[in-house]
């Protein structure tokens, strides 16, 4: 029987049929394709008719869920705006819903097999944090990471690059990188993660996202979006509230504002 990841929360009832990816992603008005890259399951990265989604939450807690598709659909209509030349907009997120957000999809693709022939389940304090009853331990969770995804299509699309440390014990999952239409995001589950890849070993990813070599930052006070044509525009993500800027000074989250501010 298909069974809720987040049953240990309680309060289950019917089972749903949960994208493993927000379907807000590919809602984005850039007429972007469902394509998924680097799971084990959808051959050649294309999904088969359905398998974008997975029986692994029940309706109850896939319906409280619903902000973390909405603060990633903000992320996808942004992204599409500013395929165009002359938008010169900013974007305004929590950045915790956006860190729950990236927990959530870790979580949805491990659940549903996709990361190899085993279901895996959450621990309990990693459901609390992504349904936002906990916090996520410091130095875990969502980093930014320079540069631009290579395999990036004009068609946009999201990957899933998991990354593993070897133990005596055997492969522990230590982050995960997903990339949202080109956007490189990183989650952690190990405070020593960053430092490691940007040390240099796993060469084979050192350039992956840039020439320059891998950067991270850990809740980033805004990611930064290079593009073709026109300046580079920003999504700015508040912490606890509180949105930082590059010359020190902060200003509160504008919860009633306009998230998207062109000028």
């Amino acid at each position: 029987m298909a069974k809720c990841w987040a049953n240990s929360l309680g309060g289950c009832d019917g089972i749903s049929g949960e994208h493993i990816f927000s379907n807000a992603i590919f809602k984005a008005g850039c007429s972007c394709p469902t394509l998924v890259e680097g799971v084990k399951r959808i051959r050649g990265g294309d999904p088969t008719r359905g398998a974008e989604k997975s029986n692994i939450l029940c309706r109850h807690h896939n319906s409280l869920l619903s902000p973390l598709d909405e603060v990633i659909g903000q992320v996808a209509n942004f992204q599409a705006e500013a395929n165009c030349e002359s938008f010169n907009g900013t974007l305004l997120v929590e950045g915790e819903l956006l860190e729950r957000w990236l927990l959530k999809t870790v979580v949805n693709v491990a659940a549903a097999g996709w990361m190899g022939p085993f279901k895996w389940q959450p621990s309990d304090d990693i459901v609390g944090s992504i349904f936002g009853l906990s916090p996520v331990p410091a130095q875990l969770g969502l980093y930014s990471v320079d540069g631009v995804d290579p395999n990036h299509r004009p068609s946009g699309g999201v990957s899933f690059s998991p990354l593993f440390f070897l133990t005596p014990a055997g492969r522990i999952l230590a982050g995960v990188y997903v990339t949202v239409h080109g956007m490189p995001l990183l989650a952690s589950f190990n405070t020593e993660l960053a430092r490691r890849l940007e040390s240099g070993e796993m060469p084979d990813l050192q350039t992956k996202f840039s020439p320059e070599g891998l950067r991270h930052l850990y809740h980033p006070g805004a990611i930064v979006m290079s593009r073709q044509r026109g300046k580079p525009v920003h999504i700015g993500l508040s912490w606890g509230g509180v949105l930082r800027y590059a010359d020190g000074t902060t200003a509160s989250f504008p919860r009633n504002a306009a998230a998207v501010s062109a000028t």
